[in-house]
């Protein structure tokens, strides 16, 4: 996937964000398929929130941050600044009018939502906790991982088809989307996802540069 990404400059300092969180939530997705490969599971589970985390940061950039806010963010690196991104469930409840499909996950990762695994795993839960003992990850817990650790890192990935066009990318990005639906349904039975488009909604603040991309 990281083959497929853009090698130039990017065109403003909103697709300059996005593009980051993009390189930031395939990071994330190469450190997890290492320490999965190191039989570090418990590792491997905790970076899935950030890996869709950096997704969805991606996402809000593209779609729905004003440039207001964007020129408010610190273009520097700076570990304490004033102003930030959105939190994860403020960004999910932004992107809904666009990707109404997202209010599924917005209301999973309320209180006894169905995805607040998510952020046990992260945070060290007891679904964390009683991995470590009965016999630890199975085989099957471990391939959930990895799937879902794709799904999120391809949605990341697929969002650069928005920003600039990429034939390449966006006939890898959508098809791996496509089989990663499949074997989740039959590995898991799971139920059958809809066929989903090969593109992404345009994003009309894209228009909006909100100023040169920062260096």
């Amino acid at each position: 996937m990281r083959s497929l990404m853009p090698a130039g400059d990017a065109p403003s300092l909103r697709a300059n964000f996005a593009r980051c969180a993009i390189d930031l939530a395939l990071e994330h997705h190469s450190a997890l398929v290492r320490v999965v490969e190191a039989g570090e599971y418990g590792t491997g589970g905790a970076l899935l929130r950030p890996v869709l985390e950096a997704s969805t940061i991606g996402y809000w950039f593209v779609y729905v941050a004003t440039c207001s806010e964007i020129q408010a963010l610190p273009t520097t690196s700076v570990d304490n600044p004033k102003v930030d991104i959105p939190k994860l469930g403020d960004m999910l409840k932004s992107l809904i009018p666009t990707f109404p499909d997202i209010q599924k996950m917005s209301d999973g990762l309320k209180t006894g939502g169905t995805a607040k695994w998510l952020h046990k795993y992260t945070h060290g839960g007891t679904p964390q906790l009683t991995r470590r003992v009965n016999g630890g990850w199975t085989k099957g817990e471990i391939m959930l991982t990895l799937i879902r650790g794709d799904m999120f890192s391809d949605l990341a990935a697929c969002l650069e088809t928005v920003i600039a066009p990429n034939a390449p990318l966006a006939k890898y990005g959508f098809s791996y989307r496509d089989e990663l639906a499949f074997e989740l349904q039959t590995t898991f039975g799971t139920d059958p996802i809809p066929q989903q488009p090969h593109s992404l909604p345009v994003a009309q603040l894209l228009e909006e540069g909100c100023g040169p991309p920062f260096a």
